[in-house]
């Protein structure tokens, strides 16, 4: 039997929202719990979470979420905070005198963060050099870390962020040497490797995207792209849109396919799936498209691999590192996404098949959790 005597605590800078960094937050406190080698796992965000969902995710699992007390937020503290700042007292001294007995506690820290956050600065006014402290970047993006944040970084054993392009943007740019590239895990993984594997037919193709309603997603070129395979090239491929958010972005898509006469073949769904349910929407559709302005991964992209789908879009995110050797997937701009589809589509039915059976069996051997797994544990040896 294994002797656990180290203890662990992921960190993330909001539990509030069901988004993907609170989701990953809670997925790597899992992972370490179910590895067996800590004898205590836990949560920390510095607002207590309100939400009862994090908890059906953990199920029975022995993992605490921790939070800074609630009378640090009183007002004569905020104001006490604010006089010693002046005094040239940058960090408040309660919140330090919470991190020293934390850091006491712990063996290792797993932090998860991004550009401009500081919530977590604290923890390294009490570094131990016998102690593990990893930071994964939650955001894709290429801007200069500040001089101090530089400072502050390069104090991490490692800095995980999303990708190879990303990683060497950080180490030549920002100097931070420490920086790895280790893609995420997925949280539904197993109900979607369960789907079975899907067919396709010669000229109809299920367009999908699931996920958050904004701008930044630029779904409009989900539209064109059925107006170009289905208006200029005569197919009968569908789109499936299923999420909520920017209410008025979404009546700009509205009328863009009533503008394109695309309303017998494009479906809005506004319901909200939870993470635990995504597989009732994988199973729905034959291609995911992630056409992103601003990317980290997406997540999504994963999800519909492991769901049996084919995956197609943009050179963003981490989607080059993925998908790069597969056909017709990861696209310059709109129009080579246009003629990948359409090349896609006139593929045989046993081409298309043949594809798609090495696509999902590449996300088995080089992209599932228990492969990412594997490599994350390596951090904290």
């Amino acid at each position: 039997m294994i002797k656990k005597s180290k203890n662990i605590i992921v960190c993330t800078p909001f539990l509030d929202n069901i988004g993907g960094t609170e989701i990953e937050a809670v997925l790597t406190a899992i992972h370490f719990y179910d590895s067996n080698q800590y004898k205590r796992v836990a949560i920390f965000s510095p607002r207590k979470s309100s939400s009862s969902f994090f908890k059906e995710i953990i199920e029975e699992r022995n993992i605490s979420f921790v939070h800074y007390p609630t009378f640090f937020d009183f007002k004569t503290i905020l104001f006490l905070n604010k006089i010693l700042k002046k005094f040239g007292l940058e960090k408040p001294i309660l919140e330090s005198a919470y991190w020293f007995l934390i850091s006491l506690q712990y063996t290792s820290f797993f932090i998860l963060t991004y550009p401009g956050c500081t919530y977590f600065f604290s923890v390294f006014q009490f570094q131990f050099q016998n102690k593990k402290y990893i930071a994964k970047i939650t955001m894709w993006h290429f801007n200069l870390l500040s001089k101090l944040h530089q400072i502050v970084y390069n104090k991490f054993t490692n800095i995980i962020v999303f990708n190879e392009e990303q990683k060497m943007f950080w180490e030549r740019n920002n100097f931070l040497k420490n920086t790895v590239a280790l893609d995420i895990a997925i949280l539904n993984e197993t109900n979607l490797l369960s789907l079975s594997q899907r067919t396709y037919e010669q000229d109809v193709l299920v367009f999908g995207y699931l996920g958050r309603i904004s701008r930044e997603k630029n779904l409009e070129d989900m539209i064109l792209l059925l107006d170009f395979l289905n208006n200029k090239n005569q197919k009968k491929c569908k789109l499936v849109i299923q999420g909520k958010g920017d209410l008025l972005y979404l009546q700009e898509l509205e009328l863009l396919v009533v503008k394109c006469n695309l309303f017998n073949f494009v479906t809005f769904k506004k319901e909200f799936i939870s993470p635990l349910q995504t597989h009732t929407f994988y199973q729905y559709i034959d291609v995911f498209l992630v056409t992103s302005k601003i990317e980290g991964g997406p997540m999504t992209s994963l999800e519909a691999a492991a769901a049996g789908c084919y995956v197609m879009g943009y050179k963003i995110g981490a989607m080059q590192d993925r998908f790069g050797q597969f056909p017709n997937v990861v696209n310059q701009n709109y129009k080579s996404l246009c003629d990948s589809a359409l090349a896609f589509l006139n593929l045989t039915t046993f081409e298309k098949n043949t594809i798609l059976n090495k696509f999902r069996k590449f996300y088995v051997s080089k992209l599932s959790n228990s492969t990412k797994g594997r490599k994350f544990n390596q951090f904290f040896k």
